[in-house]
C-alpha cells in the first residue's frame, strides 16, 4: 500500500499551482491572442521556471516521449473506450445538445472545422497536458502515487469553478481529464494523453455537428 506523505515543498507547490490558476482565470485580457498569451504564461512559462529553478526537477517537456508505444497505445485505447461510453450517455440523457457551443462558421464549413480543431482545440489541449499532467501529476506522483491522477483532476475542477462558466463550455475537457491523468500515469508520458484528448474532442464535436448543427 502506498503511504502518502506531504512535505513543506509540496505544500508550497500546491500554493504555487493555485496562484497559477488564479492568474490564468483572472488576469485581465481581451481578444484571442491575449487570452492565449496569458494561458501560456501562467500554465507553461511559470511552471517551467518553477520546476527548473526551484524544484530543480526534470524538464517538463521531457514528458513528451514515445516510450513503450505498444503498451501505451493499449492504455490509450482503453481510456477512449471508457470516455466514449460516457459521452454516449451524456448525449442521450442530458440536455447538452441544446447548449453545446460551436461557432456557426465552424459548423457549416469542414475546412474551418478542421482548422479550429487542430489549432484552437489542440493548443488548449497541449497547454492543459503540460500543466495538469506534465507539471502537477508527475510532481505529485512521487509522493501520492495513483492519487496524483485524482489531484490533477481536482485542480482542473477548481480552474473550471474559477471561470464560473456553464458546464457545456468545458464538458469535453472535464470528461477526459481523469482519463488523461490515467493515461499519463500509466505511460509516463503526456504524448498519449494529448493525442487521446484531441481525438476525443474532434470526434465529439464532429458527432455534435452531425446530430444537431445542420
Amino acid at each position: 500500500m502506498h503511504v502518502i506523505k506531504i512535505n513543506k515543498q509540496e505544500i508550497v507547490t500546491g500554493v504555487f499551482i493555485m496562484l497559477c490558476l488564479l492568474g490564468y482565470a483572472f488576469f485581465p485580457a481581451s481578444g484571442y491572442f491575449q487570452y492565449k498569451t496569458v494561458a501560456v504564461f501562467f500554465l507553461i512559462v511559470l511552471p517551467f521556471l518553477y520546476n527548473k529553478y526551484f524544484l530543480k526537477r526534470e524538464n517538463l517537456f521531457n514528458r513528451i516521449k514515445v516510450g513503450d508505444w505498444k503498451n501505451n497505445l493499449k492504455f490509450l485505447v482503453m481510456a477512449l473506450v471508457g470516455v466514449f461510453l460516457i459521452a454516449a450517455i451524456v448525449f442521450k440523457y442530458t440536455d447538452l445538445l441544446q447548449h453545446y457551443l460551436l461557432s456557426p462558421a465552424v459548423k457549416g464549413d469542414f475546412g474551418k472545422f478542421l482548422w479550429y480543431e487542430f489549432t484552437g482545440v489542440a493548443f488548449t489541449v497541449a497547454i492543459y497536458e503540460i500543466f495538469f499532467r506534465g507539471f502537477i501529476l508527475f510532481y505529485f506522483k512521487v509522493s501520492l502515487g495513483k492519487w496524483s491522477v485524482l489531484l490533477q483532476f481536482i485542480f482542473f475542477l477548481i480552474l473550471m469553478l474559477l471561470f464560473n462558466l456553464p458546464y457545456w463550455f468545458y464538458l469535453t475537457y472535464l470528461i477526459f481529464t481523469p482519463f488523461a491523468g490515467w493515461i499519463a500515469y500509466k505511460s509516463d508520458s503526456i504524448l498519449y494523453s494529448f493525442l487521446g484528448q484531441l481525438f476525443f474532442i474532434i470526434i465529439f464535436d464532429a458527432s455534435y455537428v452531425a446530430l444537431v448543427a445542420k
